[in-house]
């Protein structure tokens, strides 16, 4: 936890206990701080006036927040975000999954929602009609601010099957998206009541089956019960419809779900005493990726067993929805669409033959060049090429040579097409004629806390070779007590190509108010030495937006404590700003339009193809008073 974190925390548990008139400053500076809904750049000046005056000399040495400094700062906080804190925000669906061709009912939940006229989802393929729009009444569970949306979803038998998002549309505006899934099976609705006893249990009467349920309260878990023939193997699936990513310091956010496999036991002190066997959280831990739960086991013995789902830390509430899924045998999990944006440093991404002219095309260049050859095991290779292998046993390592005729500056990428990082670590060392290392994929640096040395793989690596001769590439597992037939790699060395790499829209939404402006960043990698242009362009806007070319300000920030070279390891990041504008005579939109952003390279006076597009919705409010 860094100390963005820990301030956070402790104004958040400093007015845990204080009166209703107080918890709105708390809920302010959590907002601007913990990041549930990160703050536009128009903000971050404001932010930084509550985050300075709300700090006093508390009791105990312990730094707690006065009330009427932070009443006296709320004014200017108003004049500062203006409607921003009034846009509707999506929490949850409940249910968040129902088989095509049946009507289901659900609740939306959020704020800012008891407007909601209609809801918009993408793709298209489902109605869903708004039936009430209210305020949550409030309980020990629930905090008061939030609204209740009901709707009515339906499909065709025709729809397809899979993952969709939906948008809540208020006349304050649009709000973000949630998760919609649409299943070919029948699902089946979790009981209301309690049911975390064996006595209590949801019976399972047919597999496969799914089951759409909900940790209503904090420390409640859901008890499913089943039975199996000895032998048999099963497959057990949590989807959480509050998706929790794998971040530093832990999931901070959303909820992650685990699985418990149970047998009756009993024991002198508790004849009703479950014996767990098997248990899951996710199947392995990532950053960045969801944390939903995946188990297969084989049970021994006949009879009756039970599966317990719960969040991982105890957690629970009207937000925290979850799919089911119980299957017989081994199913692989499903998991969400991966992502189509350009990947330019993931170890998953495909290293192609036709490399080069897709670069080619990121740097705004011709894209005339040649084939990238692919290579076994050999012992000797030609520049460009890919060289692909297997580490199937634990020590194994492989060398293969090129020649370099003169100077050049070349990139060495590695792929792993089947397990990646953290079980297959590739290890990837460039030698020269005398077997003396000259680059490696160790990113060498050290840790902002206590400046130890710190040491971290990475899927690329770019340098100057200035001296012509032979080389050779090794390729290994980073530990010699592991391998196995999954462990595949293709390490790709080729001359470099100036071009930007990944590209990152920051707004999910746009809702203005007339006469006002919002912006979002556009941040983009210059890679292999890319010096061209990034143009930039908006298309589809409402009448009366505009979008224009702005600049903000980003505070400095101290170099990374990087003892390495870290140009050969990490791109230059830079980002653009783009301010929406809407005029004073633009009429208020009753649905939203979709804007596209495309980003371009421009080299030598050309503009070349898109090369990143995103759309985003935009809407036109009106101001309240």
């Amino acid at each position: 936890m860094g100390f963005r974190d820990c301030l956070c925390a402790m104004i958040d548990n400093s007015l845990e206990d204080r009166n209703d008139d107080e918890t709105w400053p708390r809920f302010a500076v959590g907002f601007s701080l913990t990041g549930v809904e990160p703050p536009s750049q128009d903000h971050v000046a404001m932010q930084h006036a509550l985050k300075q005056s709300a700090r006093a000399p508390g009791i105990a040495g312990r730094d707690t927040i006065q009330a009427r400094p932070m009443r006296a700062l709320l004014a200017a906080w108003t004049l500062a975000v203006g409607l921003s804190a009034a846009e509707p925000r999506a929490v949850s669906m409940h249910p968040f999954a129902g088989q095509r061709g049946v009507a289901f009912h659900a609740t939306l939940r959020g704020s800012n929602l008891k407007a909601t006229k209609t809801v918009v989802v993408e793709p298209a393929g489902i109605s869903i009609t708004v039936e009430s729009a209210e305020p949550e009444k409030p309980s020990d569970q629930v905090k008061p601010g939030m609204d209740l949306v009901r709707v009515r979803v339906e499909s065709t038998p025709n729809t397809q099957p899979g993952r969709y998002t939906l948008r809540l549309v208020t006349p304050e505006g649009i709000s973000n998206a949630l998760p919609l899934h649409l299943t070919d099976s029948p699902v089946i609705a979790e009981a209301v009541d309690v049911h975390d006893t064996p006595e209590t249990a949801v019976a399972v009467v047919t597999a496969p089956a799914l089951y759409s349920g909900r940790i209503a309260r904090r420390g409640e878990s859901d008890l499913y019960a089943f039975d199996v023939r000895a032998g048999q193997t099963m497959t057990f699936q949590v989807t959480s419809g509050l998706p929790s990513i794998g971040a530093a310091g832990g999931n901070a956010n959303g909820f992650d779900p685990s699985i418990s496999i149970y047998e009756p036991a009993g024991s002198w002190f508790d004849a009703k005493r479950l014996n767990r066997l098997a248990f899951n959280d996710e199947p392995l831990w990532v950053l960045g990726r969801l944390t939903d739960a995946y188990l297969v086991h084989r049970f021994p013995k006949s009879g009756r067993y039970y599966m317990r789902i719960e969040a991982f830390s105890g957690q629970g509430g009207p937000d925290y929805s979850y799919q089911l899924k119980i299957a017989p045998g081994t199913v692989p999990q499903d998991t969400a669409p991966g992502k189509t944006d350009w990947d330019e440093r993931g170890y998953q991404r495909k290293l192609n033959a036709n490399r080069l002219n897709e670069l080619s095309e990121r740097g705004g260049r011709p894209q005339n060049q040649k084939s990238i050859e692919s290579y076994g095991t050999p012992a000797a290779f030609s520049l460009p090429g890919t060289l692909e292998g297997t580490i199937g046993a634990p020590g194994e390592s492989y060398r293969s040579k090129f020649h370099l005729d003169g100077p050049q500056d070349i990139a060495i990428e590695v792929e792993t097409p089947d397990a990646a990082p953290p079980l297959f670590n590739p290890v990837v060392r460039l030698l020269d004629a005398k077997g003396e290392e000259v680059v490696t994929n160790f990113l060498v640096g050290r840790g902002a806390c206590t400046g130890a040395m710190t040491k971290g793989l990475t899927a690329k690596a770019i340098l100057p070779l200035r001296n012509p001769g032979d080389y050779t590439v090794e390729v290994r597992n980073l530990t010699s007590d592991e391998g196995n037939a999954a462990f595949r790699y293709r390490v790709q060395v080729r001359p470099q190509v100036p071009h930007i790499g990944n590209i990152q829209i920051a707004e999910d939404h746009i809702n203005l108010v007339r006469g006002g402006a919002k912006t979002t960043r556009v941040t983009f990698d210059r890679e292999e030495d890319y010096r061209g242009a990034v143009a930039v362009t908006v298309e589809n806007l409402p009448e009366g937006v505009s979008a224009l070319a702005a600049a903000d300000y980003e505070p400095d920030t101290d170099p990374p404590p990087t003892p390495g070279k870290r140009e050969r390891y990490v791109a230059r990041t830079e980002r653009m700003v783009l301010a929406f504008t809407a005029a004073e005579s633009a009429l208020p939109s009753d649905q939203p339009m979709t804007a596209v952003v495309t980003v371009r390279p421009l080299l030598d006076g050309k503009l070349g193809a898109v090369i990143a597009r995103k759309q985003i919705p935009v809407m036109i409010i009106v101001a309240k008073p």
